[in-house]
């Protein structure tokens, strides 16, 4: 039609395009940025192992990949990035399960210890108190034992249970406290007081 609406409207000689262009192609689907976030703090998780304040990170990080997952779930087919959250959830996720077991382990071996170290604390006093000092001497180990020669041992528990000021000691108990620490080595010590 000739000096009509057609000759004066450009935007009729267009093509028509789809209301749902793009969507179900592999020409082109965004990224979800969320996704690639929970990605990198599922990694970062990490740093978490170093201190449990740094737990922090994954809990972000999980929350980061839910909060992508229904992005990309919501989002018609043009986002992905759903591998990537998943990456970041089971990272976050599986660290912190393993923190988690890592301290559940602790505490259950710390207990022993707690338990163990009673015992012998216990122990030296009864035989402290039975005037044993061989066998008393023989509960310490070689670096207390390169320190103190048994004489030296002896001689002074039994200055102290002989002594005229003070009545023998005739018993030595845990006083419930303990401190531990790791050395250079890795080994664990537990520094504590015994009450006499």
């Amino acid at each position: 039609i000739r000096g009509g609406i057609a000759d004066t409207d450009p935007l009729l000689h267009l093509h028509k395009m789809s209301t749902t262009a793009g969507l179900g192609t592999q020409e082109y689907v965004a990224i979800n940025v969320t996704s690639v976030v929970a990605a990198l703090f599922g990694v970062a998780s990490m740093l978490a192992m170093i201190n449990p304040i740094l737990l922090v990170i994954p809990l972000v990080g999980g929350v980061l990949s839910i909060v992508s997952l229904t992005q990309i779930r919501h989002s018609n087919g043009t986002q992905t990035g759903k591998g990537l959250a998943l990456i970041g959830l089971l990272l976050c996720g599986g660290i912190t399960v393993g923190i988690g077991c890592a301290k559940i382990v602790e505490l259950v071996h710390r207990a022993q210890d707690k338990r163990s170290i009673a015992a012998l604390c216990e122990q030296f006093g009864s035989l402290v108190a039975q005037r044993k000092y061989d066998e008393a001497y023989n509960l310490f180990d070689a670096d207390f034992q390169e320190r103190f020669k048994p004489d030296q041992f002896k001689n002074r528990l039994a200055s102290i249970q002989e002594a005229k000021l003070a009545p023998p000691i005739d018993q030595i108990t845990w006083n419930g406290l303990i401190q531990f620490q790791t050395d250079e080595g890795g080994s664990d010590t537990a520094e504590t007081v015994m009450k006499l």
